[in-house]
């Protein structure tokens, strides 16, 4: 069958007459002009009442002409909107039918496309140091219309910002190690999107704040001691008497160091705190280092 061009549809506007409209507008101005001015009262009700009933009536009996025509106007035309709906119902089905057909085809052709990607990643990744699941696959290279030679030089940035993110991520661990932080925040913080600079200029201020913090609970601390220290009466050679409980206390030092050396001279100093009854508060465990 040849394409249909044109839907044709013959339609003649239909035409009512109304004689009786002159006559109608008059006689319900005449009926509606005697309800004017009533009221309602004892002697009046029963015949407001009746004229209501009335205004009522006339009413229900124009509706009821408007609506017999109307349906009979538009019953034509219900009939010819009922068919179109129809068809146009069925066009909509395939329509729809042919989008999911279209859709799937184009779905796995996505996947293939992404498979090749992923393929080219894989293959590229070693020449760059980097690992292939670090490369986040993008919807452009998805694209049909996207050149390969677009994808590939994309994919080698990817791959060199990587490789420079884990050279970074990797000098932030050695720097928080080697000052004695955890990593792990500013790692994060770097693999969101902060200046390798930054992050560096935060461990700084981070030690800083923690070194502020530490004078203060020192400063604290040293106050403490002078203030019990000023109870007591100081019978040189470190010993000091409480003045109230008449208890004789000990005046100790207390330094903290992060020692180097072989593993002999460790063991010698370990034992010569022994010998001299220095007593260890803490002590971390040994790590071995090569330098």
């Amino acid at each position: 069958m040849e394409p249909l061009k044109k839907i044709e549809v013959n339609f003649t506007p239909g035409t009512i007459e109304f004689p009786s409209a002159d006559r109608l507008k008059l006689y319900v101005n005449e009926t509606l002009e005697k309800t004017k001015g009533l009221v309602a009262t004892d002697d009046s009700i029963k015949a407001t009442k009746a004229s209501r009933t009335e205004v009522n009536k006339l009413e229900k009996s124009i509706a009821d002409v408007r609506k017999r025509y109307k349906k009979a106007w538009n019953e034509p035309f219900s009939v010819f909107e009922s068919s179109l709906k129809e068809l146009e119902g069925d066009c909509k089905a395939a329509s729809q039918e042919l989008k999911e057909t279209i859709d799937s085809f184009e779905s796995e052709q996505k996947e293939q496309r992404r498979q090749n990607v992923k393929e080219i990643i894989e293959e590229m990744a070693p020449n760059y140091g980097v690992s292939a699941d670090k490369i986040e696959i993008i919807d452009k290279w998805l694209l049909k219309s996207t050149a390969k030679k677009t994808i590939l030089k994309e994919i080698a940035e990817s791959m060199k910002v990587a490789a420079n993110m884990a050279k970074e991520a990797e000098k932030i661990s050695r720097e928080c190690v080697s000052r004695g932080i955890v990593p792990e925040r500013y790692l994060d913080l770097h693999q969101k999107g902060m200046s390798y600079i930054d992050v560096e200029n935060l461990i700084e201020n981070d030690l800083k704040k923690n070194e502020e913090v530490e004078d203060l609970f020192k400063a604290h601390r040293q106050a403490e001691t002078a203030e019990k220290k000023a109870k007591m009466v100081d019978l040189g050679d470190g010993k000091l008497i409480d003045t109230v409980t008449g208890e004789v206390k000990q005046e100790l030092q207390q330094v903290s160091f992060t020692l180097r050396g072989t593993k002999d001279q460790l063991d010698n100093l370990a034992r010569y705190c022994v010998q001299a009854g220095i007593n260890v508060i803490k002590a971390s465990d040994r790590e071995t280092i090569i330098e």
